[in-house]
């Protein structure tokens, strides 16, 4: 289960020692009103934004290196001195590795893990398939929809994009559609590679990024209502199934199938359903589990159970002898235990900014900078909802983008005075839109793998689905969010 891109070669050779220079130079610019402590987390971040960005080392070692850094250098978050040492705090180094949303994670992969595995997933897309996919735009609306069936059990759009890969590339094969040429096929495989990333958009639990970007909310507002998986879905799915409509047309009209009709789409769905056979007690088992998971989720605003919490009673059904559909040896090696280390390591250094004020400084210098101090919130987070969607194009994986974007808008309300999940929920709900280049995400690149479409042919599509999903979220803004208490 694949979880990192790659950056190219400029950014193995060179990244290291960019991050280093780039630290550097944050360290020895002059900041004036910055203590020793803000000083020091502003650099370690700088040099931490290069190598996520530049992928000069893979998540896991930066963590360490920031852990390193945090507990030898920084050592503590007030900069305290005892006869004359640095005061070393291995709970501050090591502090965001008890965040729920990492054990979220964990758990979550284990369900995922456990719905591939038993081929449950792939059998409710085939289902879809015989039902609504006997054309070729009926095809692209029924993959769409399975991804999105399978999507709140399946935190990971690699993982979701990998599943769907040999369906859509069996399908496209058994209707004639040859790469490069065929239409059908370009729509097919970009409805797949653009779906996931949507997708992960709707459910808290739908890509890695959500519950990291929900924990650092928590931990710089509190406990709410407003971050529970209920009330995520709520806020969220709505629109994105809008986007879901605009992608299909877009798709659609940009790439009309060359033919009406399919010859041997039904019967490739007919014969892997067939080698699928009846469902196995091991399936219904995984399903239970699954509906059970999803109920208890999304009723979360009335019994209060903690969403982690319940991730952990699935995954514990989902790996208990004789009731459960996995072993623990079959789980671990599919969980990306580098994510993992790697969450840890942000939400650390997230916290750290944030209580020693350092963002809080530097948001203070952009509002003054950017003229921001006169808008409202809600011209401001109309804007930056379009900046949100629109950067996704220089990142090469939304989980390095929300390490860096979120404690910036965390910093931006405070600064500013504005309501910090009024605000920052938003913005956190647009981390999974990774949808312009083949190397944004993972699941990008795996589709465009297929050589059914160009770069210049996503960037085309996908450039004007953002549009037009800005202009959806703004009018959310204005009238959903409203109506549920958001805004």
């Amino acid at each position: 289960m694949a979880v990192t891109g790659n950056s190219g070669g400029f950014g193995k050779r060179w990244g290291v020692l960019l991050a280093i220079a780039v630290g550097l130079v944050v360290w020895y610019l002059p900041l004036p009103g910055v203590t020793l402590v803000q000083h020091k987390l502003l650099a370690i971040f700088a040099a931490a934004i290069i190598l996520w960005i530049s992928m000069g080392v893979n998540f896991a070692v930066s963590t360490l290196l920031i852990v390193v850094l945090l507990y030898f250098w920084v050592g503590n978050p007030a900069g305290e001195i005892k006869n004359g040492v640095l005061v070393r705090s291995p709970a501050f180094a090591v502090s965001g590795f008890g965040n729920p949303s990492l054990w979220l994670l964990v758990t979550g992969f284990i369900i995922s893990i456990a719905m591939m595995k038993t081929g449950v997933a792939r059998r409710v897309a085939l289902l879809l398939m015989k039902s609504i996919g006997r054309t070729p735009n009926g095809s692209i609306a029924a993959m769409m929809l399975a991804n999105l069936a399978v999507a709140p059990l399946t935190p990971s759009n690699t993982a979701r994009t990998a599943l769907f890969l040999p369906l859509s590339q069996g399908i496209a094969d058994a209707y004639g559609a040859r790469p490069p040429a065929s239409r059908f096929g370009k729509a097919l495989s970009l409805s797949v590679a653009l779906t996931s990333n949507l997708t992960g958009s709707a459910f808290l639990t739908g890509t890695i990024p959500n519950p990291v970007a929900l924990g650092m909310l928590a931990a710089a507002a509190g406990a709410s209502t407003f971050l529970t998986w209920g009330y995520w879905c709520l806020a969220a799915l709505p629109t994105n199934l809008l986007v879901m409509l605009a992608c299909y047309l877009i798709l659609t009209r940009m790439f009309p199938a060359e033919m009406k009709a399919l010859p041997g789409g039904a019967e490739y769905v007919h014969d892997e359903l067939r080698k699928l056979g009846p469902m196995s007690g091991r399936e219904k088992r995984a399903i239970a589990y699954f509906i059970l998971a999803l109920l208890l989720w999304a009723t979360d605003q009335w019994h209060h159970l903690d969403a982690t919490m319940v991730a952990f009673l699935v995954s514990t059904l989902i790996l208990m002898p004789k009731i459960g559909v996995l072993d623990w040896s079959e789980a671990e090696k599919s969980i990306p235990w580098e994510l993992f280390v790697y969450f840890g390591g942000v939400l650390t250094l997230s916290s750290a900014l944030d209580k020693s004020k350092a963002f809080a400084w530097v948001m203070e210098k952009m509002v003054t900078g950017l003229g921001i101090q006169g808008m409202s919130m809600m011209t401001a987070l109309g804007l930056l909802m379009g900046l949100t969607i629109f950067s996704h194009v220089i990142w090469c994986t939304t989980t390095a983008m929300t390490g860096v974007m979120m404690p910036i808008y965390i910093g931006l309300a405070k600064a500013m005075g504005w309501n910090v999940i009024s605000f920052g929920l938003p913005m956190a709900i647009l981390m999974a839109y990774a949808l312009f280049l083949p190397f944004n995400t993972m699941g990008n690149i795996i589709m465009f793998g297929t050589g059914h479409y160009t770069v210049k042919e996503q960037a085309q599509a996908s450039f004007l689905l953002g549009a037009v999903a800005w202009g959806l979220w703004v009018l959310t803004a204005f009238t959903w969010w409203r109506l549920i208490g958001l805004l």
